[in-house]
């Protein structure tokens, strides 16, 4: 019985395990351009982290680390080591909520009119139930999962954070066309906190607006 009952402890240990043992993209080191407000550009390894508190890059340059946060940067881009994909980073003056203007690095996700939608993630941590069937008991286990907050910018160059926890909340940044909009996501199934699932939403608000309402 004792046996039987540390198998069963190893067991939910190693489910426990396996649910934190995720890779994310800000731990890799990508392939990636940066360019300097100076107007200089470095090449080379680069690693990012968009956390609050630790938001920079670094960059290694001739088996020098060197150090970057997003008041000296213009933009910098990688070749995903993850994804295989590019991405595209700008340092862009966001207002907090205190009302003060600070810069921050936003991933550029469609250059669209009259949205352009931004994204930030981060690494958040979950907590999850699991069954044990031998025991007939449940045990926590906590995880760390890669969270998407999206921004859209206007024609205005304002830039606003968009509220998903509620569908209702998320809808009143698409104003009279949000009816439509609900209909789109519903019709498809779409998860509005979804990274790609976002993005057709806002491509297909953009549809909707006519050239005289974006310009």
């Amino acid at each position: 019985m004792i046996k039987l009952r540390i198998l069963s402890i190893i067991s939910a240990l190693l489910i426990s395990f396996n649910l934190q043992a995720q890779d994310f993209p800000s731990e890799y080191w990508h392939f990636g351009e940066v360019d300097l407000n100076d107007g200089s550009t470095l090449k080379g390894k680069l690693k990012y982290s968009l956390e609050e508190g630790v938001e920079s890059i670094q960059i290694i340059v001739n088996g020098v680390i060197k150090s970057f946060g997003a008041q000296n940067v213009r933009s910098f881009q990688i070749m995903d080591a993850m994804t295989k994909r590019e991405r595209y980073f700008y340092s862009l003056p966001f207002k907090q909520a205190k009302g003060y203007v600070k810069n921050h690095f936003f991933e550029l996700l469609e250059d669209g009119d009259p949205y352009v939608l931004l994204i930030r993630e981060r690494i958040a941590e979950i907590s999850e139930t699991s069954y044990d069937p031998y025991w007939g008991s449940n045990f926590n286990t906590r995880r760390r999962v890669l969270v998407y907050d999206f921004y859209l910018m206007d024609l205005y160059a304002e830039i606003r954070q968009v509220d998903t926890r509620k569908l209702e909340t998320m809808l009143v940044y698409f104003g009279k066309y949000k009816d439509k909009v609900e209909a789109f996501i519903r019709v498809n199934k779409l998860d509005y906190q979804d990274r790609e699932d976002f993005l057709q939403i806002v491509r297909y608000y953009d549809t909707l607006v006519g050239p005289e309402e974006g310009s």
